[in-house]
């Protein structure tokens, strides 16, 4: 399987696991070690998040008042992680020509304080092991779709699933609802 960096994968109707139920996922990384990616469309309730008073979190929390927050996934949920629209910064992974990831605090602090990138905030990301997530693909977990950047950083909420199922141009729930491994 090529690489799936800048695509999507989006969960089929039969995935009852809470944390991945229609979600849609933005991968970041994949290659034969394993796949990382973020969760674009489940978001966080930051009442719900304590933070300890280390100067790092103090300011983390500022950009927080001023953001929302999503959970990227399962692992290392206690750290932050943003995708961002500056391009050419060192400390920042590129994902495609618009489109940067990045945990520097410095970098999140001036994207807050301009008006013309967009970011999206996640704590934590979702991880594949060696040739877990073509696994799952086989299994028929997930669909893939190339990446559209509005669906990132535009979109509602609420309406990223069905647009990212609807833009593939078939009736999600005429989808069979079994997995391929019994």
């Amino acid at each position: 399987m090529n690489t799936l960096k800048n695509h999507f994968i989006i969960s089929l109707p039969h995935v009852k696991d809470p944390l991945f139920e229609k979600t849609v996922i933005f991968i970041c990384e994949h290659d034969k070690r394993g796949a990382m990616g973020l969760i674009i469309n489940k978001e966080i309730n930051k009442k719900d998040i304590a933070f300890s008073n280390q100067e790092n979190e103090k300011e983390l929390i500022k950009v927080l008042n001023k953001s929302s927050l999503f959970i990227g996934g399962p692992v290392l949920t206690d750290r932050i992680i943003f995708l961002h629209t500056i391009k050419k910064i060192t400390e920042s992974i590129s994902i495609n020509k618009e489109v940067s990831v990045s945990n520097d605090l410095k970098i999140l602090k001036s994207i807050v304080s301009t008006s013309n990138h967009k970011y999206k905030l996640f704590l934590g990301h979702s991880g594949w092991s060696e040739g877990q997530l073509e696994r799952e693909i086989e299994n028929g977990d997930w669909l893939i779709q190339k990446s559209i950047n509005s669906l990132i950083f535009e979109k509602q909420i609420d309406r990223i699933w069905d647009t990212a199922t609807n833009s593939l141009g078939i009736e999600i729930n005429d989808i069979s609802n079994i997995t391929g491994q019994s």
